[in-house]
């Protein structure tokens, strides 16, 4: 597997020095459709400000981004009943559940 991080440096730095010609561009080839399964799509979700705060709060403290730890949410919350569930997803729902259970 690549780094996309770094294949997308490269491809920036190539073009911050390169130009393609009406040519290049015309009789180039497009890339391999991706699986459906591996395409991520933006959306945008309004949540109340003290949701958004706990889901930050709740975030920094697995050391992970909020949008990373609401797509887990959700992953988990649409997965099929039989689907394996991502360890992080098990590991976040058992902290959660202790911090409950000692507040």
């Amino acid at each position: 597997m690549t780094d996309n991080g770094a294949d997308l440096e490269a491809l920036a730095e190539f073009y911050e020095t390169h130009e393609l010609t009406e040519d290049e561009i015309m009789e180039a080839e497009p890339a391999e459709a991706l699986p459906a399964e591996s395409v991520m799509i933006t959306t945008s979700l309004r949540l109340p400000k003290p949701v958004m705060d706990e889901v930050r709060r709740r975030a920094q403290a697995r050391g992970i981004k909020p949008t990373a730890i609401m797509r887990e949410w959700i992953e988990a919350a649409v997965a099929d009943q039989e689907a394996v569930v991502p360890l992080s997803v098990i590991t976040a729902a058992v902290a959660e559940y202790q911090h409950r259970r000692a507040s």
